[in-house]
């Protein structure tokens, strides 16, 4: 067996590498801003604002009509009412909302079938605000599905005087791809950590809250209605304010997401890819991502060499040593990222966890050819 310099100068350097690799990474990094599992029992009904909960219909009546029920009835004692925004001449979802009419809290409001110059989803957000009674709106799609009865009343714990933004966590529920809620949790997780340490960048999820005095009086969308995709993205990179943004991780704050079929999941990622243009603070967030994935890269790539090396000229110790790491890599990480699975109740198998965080470059390579393929009017309302 040989020791040598070699040797010792290998094991160092595959040992920061090691330590590094696990640490740069988002499900190693703390999300919550403090332990919130019994936020909304700690403060008093009357403390807590009325609501306004906005259901964008997206022309989907029949999720719509599978998830209202559960917004309307809320355990919400300080009040709230529901605004579905649908589309004129959409007699699915008039239907709907029909079925539902005697609940004296819902409410419902449509816009025109054909806009121009502007996003549909964003007009319909911009109307529905207008059509608001309340200060904090809690905004979000048809397809989604709060888990809790006391969903509302999770998310308005945390509507402080000093908060102007809510973000709660949503992914796809359990029938989607395995590797759809991995992504969306991984991507969450650098989100959710940059709202508690800096200042909000933007959201991928659909379980947000926000003011409706500050909407109006900063002309909502402005500076983006021609973007056709964002709306929820644009609400937190716009409102955001250091200090200001309240997370709330508990489980009664859940929100579930339809399945999504591949070419919806391959869309959103394109989406992003043209919106991420326009987005402030967006350098922070890029440079963390890279620097987590080249540390990652690296470590793996260094115990690759080190196994060659080793292998070549005979140095059974490095071998081991080596051998040793590479098996420390994949349980260190998948024990890391099955810990956040657990505690967003995702039900994924900790061991693909390597293989998911591999293929992630290969998917943003896949999603930027799509992008750089796709027609740019597509993503934008001004097509002269």
């Amino acid at each position: 067996m040989i020791i040598d310099t070699i040797s010792i100068i290998s094991c160092i350097i595959i040992t920061v590498l090691l330590v590094v690799s696990v640490v740069a990474n988002p499900f190693f990094r703390k999300t919550d801003e403090a332990d919130d599992s019994d936020t909304s029992n700690s403060v008093n009904d009357s403390d807590m604002p009325r609501l306004t909960v906005l259901v964008l219909a997206n022309n989907n009546a029949q999720a719509l009509d599978a998830n209202l029920s559960i917004i309307l009835t809320q355990d919400y004692a300080p009040g709230y009412e529901v605004i579905v925004v649908g589309e004129k001449g959409d007699l699915p979802t008039e239907e709907v909302v029909e079925q539902y009419a005697h609940r004296g809290h819902l409410y419902a409001t449509y816009i025109p079938h054909r806009l121009l110059f502007m996003s549909k989803s964003k007009f319909a957000v911009a109307l529905g605000v207008k059509a608001a009674h309340n200060e904090w709106i809690v905004m979000v799609n048809a397809e989604c599905r709060p888990q809790s009865d006391v969903w509302l009343k999770t998310l308005a714990s945390r509507m402080d005087s000093d908060a102007n933004l809510v973000m709660g966590y949503s992914n796809y529920d359990s029938e989607a791809r395995g590797y759809y809620r991995f992504a969306r949790l991984r991507t969450m997780c650098y989100l959710l950590r940059r709202a508690v340490g800096s200042i909000a960048y933007r959201t991928n999820g659909t379980n947000i809250a926000f003011r409706r005095s500050e909407f109006i009086a900063q002309e909502g969308y402005r500076g983006n209605l021609q973007l056709v995709n964002g709306e929820y993205d644009f609400i937190i990179n716009k409102y955001a304010q250091p200090g200001q943004t309240r997370v709330v991780t508990d489980e009664d704050a859940w929100i579930r997401e339809d399945c999504p079929t591949p070419k919806q999941w391959h869309d959103r990622d394109i989406c992003y890819a043209h919106i991420r243009k326009f987005l402030s603070r967006s350098t922070a967030p890029r440079i963390l991502f890279n620097f987590d994935m080249t540390m990652m890269y690296a470590n793996y790539a260094a115990l690759a060499a080190s196994i060659v090396l080793s292998a070549v000229s005979q140095r059974w110790i490095l071998l081991a040593v080596t051998a040793l790491y590479f098996v420390l890599t994949i349980v260190l990480r998948s024990l890391i990222a099955r810990k956040v699975y657990v505690r967003f109740g995702e039900d994924i198998p900790a061991w693909r966890t390597v293989f998911y965080e591999l293929s992630i470059v290969r998917r943003q390579l896949s999603t930027n050819i799509r992008y750089s393929r796709a027609d740019q009017y597509d993503f934008t309302t001004h097509k002269l």
